[in-house]
């Protein structure tokens, strides 16, 4: 049985909706609650396109996070969802901000 990652992003301001979904074959990195996690260029799944660039990034910091694991299609599907908060304070130096 082949294994499929997925990677689901949701904004958790307003309408807690769904922002940006990534698959793979291989596993995603782990975030822990409280890291940042900055769009630098994601297509949203509302039809948006990219609202974000590595120059304008839109930056959240990690909220939660769900595991699933479930059996879809004759594949093994490992789902990781982070619930994202917007973060508007300052970057760290070591990202660029003085």
């Amino acid at each position: 049985m082949r294994t499929k990652y997925i990677l689901e992003l949701f904004d958790t301001s307003e309408q807690h909706k769904p922002i940006a979904r990534f698959e793979s074959s291989t596993p995603f990195t782990a975030a822990s609650v409280g890291e940042r996690f900055d769009d630098i260029g994601w297509e949203r799944l509302d039809g948006a396109g990219k609202i974000a660039s590595p120059l304008s990034p839109k930056r959240y910091t990690v909220h939660s996070a769900k595991h699933l694991v479930i059996v879809e299609a004759g594949a093994l599907v490992i789902k990781y969802c982070l619930n994202l908060e917007p973060f508007s304070g300052p970057s760290s130096p070591v990202w660029g901000d003085e």
